[in-house]
């Protein structure tokens, strides 16, 4: 794929993540659009980017919900007359309770659902308008963190989007939209980890999944 000539939106954009990938994309020439529920950072991120590229364009957005989601995409159809041809969706992790800590069953599944729920519905909502459009796509489901402290639990969270990209490139392989995923990868020494490396090197990987035509269906580890 063409990045520079290609329409990218990106979610959780006030992230850390969210906010270097948007960067990186308005360098590489890419239209992209940026979307958050925290309207104060994602104005942020709207002005680095608009001092690279005027191709840019920020929705705040109210909650993740599948009527915010669709307006927003209704928007950005009126405005640029199509519909994205790349989604990065972009989920820094919350850090998770363990098995031994105590505190309410309720915390860890409140937190996994409401990513499980809002990925899947980005997901949903821009493959059924890329299927709408024929629109040779790619999906790019992203996990990051914002700093090592949100590392626990995010093993739950790799299984998840590992999951997901999977099956949704079974799904999407007909109507030639790839799936991808990007994660970070697990291991003894987190704890020390090079944290902003490890976001450069998703960023890195994220980049290669939308250029390149053949990827689809796995998940990269950075």
């Amino acid at each position: 794929m063409n990045i520079g000539s290609s329409l990218v939106l990106i979610t959780s954009a006030s992230s850390l993540l969210g906010g270097t990938l948007a960067l990186h994309f308005a360098r590489l020439g890419a239209s992209v659009v940026l979307c958050d529920t925290d309207s104060a950072g994602l104005e942020e991120t709207r002005k680095r980017c608009q001092d690279i590229s005027g191709h840019i364009r920020a929705y705040p957005l109210s909650d993740y919900g599948l009527p915010s989601i669709q307006a927003m995409l209704d928007d950005i159809e009126r405005h640029y007359q199509t519909v994205p041809d790349v989604l990065i969706n972009n989920w820094p992790n919350a850090a998770l309770p363990a098995l031994t800590d105590h505190q309410p069953t309720e915390r860890f599944i409140e937190k996994l659902a409401l990513m499980a729920a809002s990925m899947f519905t980005f997901g949903q909502v821009c493959s059924e308008r890329m299927r709408k459009h024929n629109t040779k796509g790619v999906i790019v489901n992203v996990l990051s963190y914002n700093s090592p402290q949100d590392m626990p639990g995010i093993e739950n969270a790799t299984s998840m989007v590992s999951g997901f990209t999977q099956s949704w490139a079974r799904d999407l392989t007909p109507f030639n939209i790839r799936v991808g995923g990007v994660v970070p990868m697990i291991s003894a020494n987190d704890e020390t980890a090079h944290w902003a490396e490890v976001n450069d090197e998703l960023i890195r990987n994220t980049e290669y999944i939308v250029a390149n035509e053949y990827f689809s269906g796995r998940v990269m580890s950075a």
